[in-house]
Formats: structure tokens, C-alpha cells, sequence
């Protein structure tokens, strides 16, 4: 089924974005120079990863970036500093609010054909 794309932002600051796009329902979560697109299983794990840094060893460097993250390809890692985590969590939580607040003032029938589309 093909659908067109209609990215609606949840939340921006300078270092990032997260948009939830409908048709696919996905979730593209922007920070720095990486794009994420997530299910909504997925978003909820990433921000679990980010929260209680699941999986993240601390890796001091001479740039201040003080966290590393191993993602799924090899030999490729993520480096976090202290506050691009706690920046990053507060974009998260914000559009994890927004997208609450969505869920209760949508009516039975958009509900119905979010789960039908």
C-alpha cells in the first residue's frame, strides 16, 4: 500500500527533532548529525537505552564526550557527552508527552483507523 508522507514535529531544538509520521507510522528522531526512524517499540526502547544508559560504557576523551554506545553494526559506536544525554532525554520526553496528550483527544474513529491504516 502506498501512502504519502506527512512528517508532523513533535518536538525541535537546535541539536535535534522528532517527527511522527502517520502513514508509516514511524518516528524519526533527529539529534546531531544521526537520523533514527523507529517504530513505536523501537522509539520506547531507544529512549530506555538513552534513560538508563543501557549498554553504554563510559569512555573518557580528550573532547569531553564521556559515554559510548555500541550499536548493532560492527565496529560502529556512538559517543555521548553528559549533556548531549541529558539534551537528548529532554527532547524525548517532550515529544513522549505530546504524543500522550495526542493519543487522549483522538476520537474513537481516528483511533480505529490508525489501527486499520
Amino acid at each position: 500500500m502506498e501512502h504519502q508522507h506527512h512528517l508532523k514535529t513533535l518536538t525541535q531544538y537546535e541539536n535535534g527533532y522528532i517527527g511522527y509520521c502517520a502513514g508509516c507510522r514511524s518516528y524519526n528522531l533527529a539529534y546531531k548529525n544521526s537520523l533514527f526512524i523507529l517504530s513505536e517499540d523501537e522509539y520506547t526502547y531507544y529512549r530506555e537505552v538513552i534513560v538508563e544508559r543501557t549498554a553504554m560504557r563510559p569512555f573518557f576523551t580528550t573532547h569531553g564526550k564521556e559515554w559510548l554506545l555500541k550499536t548493532p553494526m560492527q565496529n560502529y559506536f556512538m559517543m555521548f557527552s553528559d549533556d548531549e544525554i541529558n539534551e537528548l532525554i529532554q527532547l524525548i520526553d517532550e515529544a513522549s508527552l505530546l504524543m500522550q496528550v495526542n493519543q487522549l483527544l483522538q476520537t474513537p474513529t481516528e483511533k480505529n483507523s490508525q489501527k486499520n491504516g
